[in-house]
């Protein structure tokens, strides 16, 4: 398996965990995620990142975009996320692909 390829979330023996110190990585984003006078559109922020066999977070991608705030406000969030457990995958850590979907709701 070559260094750069991505290995799918749902093959791998040991999945990428999220530091017990911060919380669990939903807990992370809520805490550090403000738009306290947000008044854009209501919906989902769909974002998309690998984390790295060393368990940085890299390539952090906004794949639904409700405006260009919100998907400022998710990079520089993730521009602080902690070091994940690195995924396994024949024992050897790994790429992993890693998506999730952030609700927001308008004020207006």
């Amino acid at each position: 398996m070559a260094n750069d390829e991505i290995v799918e979330y749902n093959i791998v023996e040991l999945r990428p965990e999220f530091p017990e110190y911060s919380g669990n990585f939903m807990e992370f984003i809520a805490k550090n995620f403000s738009l306290p006078d947000y008044d854009g559109p209501t919906g989902n922020l769909k974002v998309g990142f690998i984390i790295e066999p060393t368990g940085v977070v890299t390539n952090v991608k906004v794949l639904k975009n409700l405006d260009t705030t919100s998907s400022s406000e998710i990079k520089k969030v993730m521009s602080k996320c902690p070091k994940w457990k690195p995924a396994e995958h024949n024992g050897k850590p790994v790429r992993v692909y890693y998506e999730f979907s952030l609700k927001l709701s308008g004020n207006s």
